[in-house]
């Protein structure tokens, strides 16, 4: 090897080289990092977990009962859950807010905050109650398979009856997690979730003289366990330390100008997260079209897909609260680190879930039904899942990120942008025919899935990556809390 000049040794040397005990350093705070994250996300997946197999249990039922009762649970979950999400994201405004007081050590005001966000979902229980009481007039707007309609217009309005009881539970569990508990959320989860079959027993399929009402029991179920949660959470708040956010204390009037800052921070998300929901459920709804059994092996796939969402999202959401609290606490700097370390664990799950979605497709249909025609599509559908893991996993921890910055105006255009600009109409050409090329069917709505998870993923990575930096070097002040 030639010796190096003068120059080239000084140039050499004035390279910033980590020292071992630097690496050793650096390496202990990503370990300790990623505890802090586990410790918060691991209720958190169980959490959500829990709720997503309340759901697969709903799937279970009426496809046991048939296609038409399956998919009509799917058609009603495909309206509830974008329009709730639509809602209910502005109550994610919470968490960020109340995890930056907490970091500060301004413990007593989080409860005025979700006392607030509780006047907020006043206005949310109306708006998804008109949504739900007009679910038979879309259903009819998009075409769907008129015999899963009244299916799933039973399943809504069985469930409208639980809306006061679910914005209630949300509130108070955003609450909760602000203020770094999340393990009453898990336990009301895990109840519910062994409540659900049971109920479901009764009310899907009869007992106790109760007469089984298919799939439209497994709305009233599910409006049973909603006031269930919240009057748990209730519980969990006034007994543990959520008690020192003075939540009970006091009902304060509505002040307008605090309302309007979470609304202003939250409708974004929400507005963000009805993006990509009703994206996913407008593509449910337009496969419709095309008869029972394709919407019953699409929504077996995207179960599954779901339960594995579960987890990157709990990191997500863990991440939002670690970053709300070290900037409340002004350290930009380990709020950066939660990001790296947040993303990295997010990256390693999707490629072990990517595996067994490819290994175990034709097993894994099985678990939702035994229809021969619905298995072999399921199975198709599923390589489609694990093509887009790190994609649907890397953007739903980078949104995550972003909110506990309070970042949500851009990340909520890249969402539309991503699912409506570019995903859905890859959907429309390819999968009903549009521009003359010709249709392939529900696997063309999957073309427009991957391709909008693919532009999400980079773009929100791109936008994380200039965020943290910002704040970190100082560019950026820290926001207000």
């Amino acid at each position: 090897m030639p010796a190096l000049n003068q120059s080239e040794r000084s140039e050499r040397s004035s390279v910033a080289i980590p020292s071992f005990d630097e690496q050793q350093a650096t390496g202990l705070a990503y370990r300790r990092e990623l505890r802090s994250l586990a410790g918060l996300g691991a209720p958190i997946v169980l959490t959500q977990l829990a709720q997503m197999g309340m759901s697969i249990i709903d799937l279970m039922f009426a496809g046991r009962v048939s296609a038409v009762d399956m998919a009509g649970i799917g058609l009603g979950a495909s309206l509830f859950w974008p329009s709730m999400l639509l809602t209910t994201g502005v109550l994610f405004a919470l968490t960020p807010t109340i995890a930056q007081l907490y970091g500060a050590g301004r413990t007593a005001e989080t409860g005025v905050v979700a006392q607030h966000g509780g006047w907020i979902g006043v206005v949310g229980v109306v708006v998804v109650s008109i949504i739900l009481y007009n679910a038979e007039f879309l259903y009819g707007l998009f075409k769907v398979d008129p015999e899963a309609i009244p299916i799933a217009v039973g399943y809504l309005h069985a469930q409208a009856f639980g809306l006061v009881g679910l914005f209630g539970y949300y509130v108070l569990r955003n609450l909760c997690e602000g203020m770094a508990l999340t393990t009453p959320a898990m336990a009301i989860g895990i109840t519910c979730l062994l409540l659900k079959v049971p109920l479901n027993y009764i009310f899907v399929m009869g007992a106790f003289g109760i007469e089984g009402m298919g799939g439209i029991g497994c709305g009233v179920s599910t409006a049973i366990l909603f006031w269930v949660q919240f009057i748990a959470i209730g519980v969990a708040v006034y007994t543990t330390r959520i008690r020192l956010s003075r939540v009970f204390e006091k009902l304060h009037p509505p002040d307008f100008r605090e309302i309007f800052r979470l609304v202003k921070l939250g409708l974004p998300i929400g507005l963000g997260i009805f993006a990509e929901v009703s994206f996913f459920s407008g593509t449910v709804i337009l496969i419709g079209r095309f008869g029972a059994e394709t919407v019953s092996a699409h929504n077996a796939a995207t179960s599954f897909a779901g339960v594995a969402f579960m987890v990157p999202l709990a990191i997500a959401m863990s991440s939002t609260i670690r970053i709300g609290n070290h900037l409340g606490a002004r350290r930009p700097d380990s709020a950066m680190l939660t990001v790296k370390v947040a993303i990295g664990t997010a990256l390693v799950f999707a490629c072990l879930m990517a595996v067994v979605m490819l290994v175990g497709r034709s097993t894994l249909a099985t678990i939702y039904t035994n229809d021969v025609q619905v298995l072999t599509l399921s199975a198709t559908l599923f390589l489609y899942c694990a093509l887009f893991q790190l994609f649907d996993c890397a953007q739903v921890v980078l949104m995550g990120c972003l909110r506990g910055y309070k970042d949500t105006t851009k990340p909520m255009f890249i969402a539309i942008g991503a699912y409506w600009g570019i995903g859905m109409p890859i959907g429309l050409i390819f999968g009903l025919g549009w521009l003359d090329v010709e249709s392939q069917g529900v696997v063309g709505f999957w073309w427009g899935i991957c391709a909008g998870l693919i532009v999400a993923s980079i773009s929100l990575g791109i936008r994380a990556l200039r965020t943290s930096r910002a704040f970190a070097s100082g560019r950026k002040a820290l926001p207000e809390t």
